[in-house]
């Protein structure tokens, strides 16, 4: 029987390395954009689930040579789930409407592109003014911050992790 993307992910235990491939609405200005509500991101991420936030932070601060008192941990729109047994899942869930996402420690992007919904190619110049910025991890105090994605289910289009490749 094969298994789901979410199946698989729910059957993790520990930290483990993933590549995870996402095809997400951007966050957009709505202001005067002609690619909003029309631009797709397809990306290939390398990252880690069932990661500690924190310890990876204070491990990082500790790596650059700086006091733990440089992270200022702060409120977040999400909360990580957590296994009857205490253990930690890669799901994080919306602590207002409850949905839950995929989380994961972002190692490294191995490639992006934009797209319109029906497929077509759009250079990242095209619209590079158009898109939002992201969090700038500012309250960890590290030169080098750990960088956390969230991905909303639906938008993972496939994962792969101990040897194992799943697709939508």
């Amino acid at each position: 029987m094969k298994k789901n993307i979410v199946e698989t992910l729910d059957a993790m235990r520990g930290a483990t390395f993933v590549t995870v491939v996402t095809n997400t609405e951007p966050r957009m200005r709505k202001t005067n954009n002609p690619f909003y509500g029309k631009l797709r991101k397809v990306a290939r991420y390398n990252g880690q689930v069932n990661f500690q936030y924190d310890g990876a932070v204070e491990r990082q601060l500790v790596k650059e040579g700086k006091s733990l008192d440089e992270f200022r941990r702060g409120e977040s729109w999400h909360v990580p789930v957590i296994r009857d047994d205490g253990t930690l899942t890669p799901f994080c869930q919306h602590k207002g409407n409850g949905s839950r996402y995929l989380r994961f420690r972002l190692l490294n992007v191995i490639d992006s592109r934009f797209e319109m919904s029906d497929g077509t190619p759009v250079d990242e110049s095209k619209v590079k003014e158009f898109l939002q910025t992201g969090n700038n991890y500012a309250n960890q105090g590290t030169d080098d911050p750990v960088k956390i994605i969230t991905v909303a289910l639906d938008n993972v289009e496939s994962l792969t992790a101990n040897g194992e490749n799943i697709s939508k």
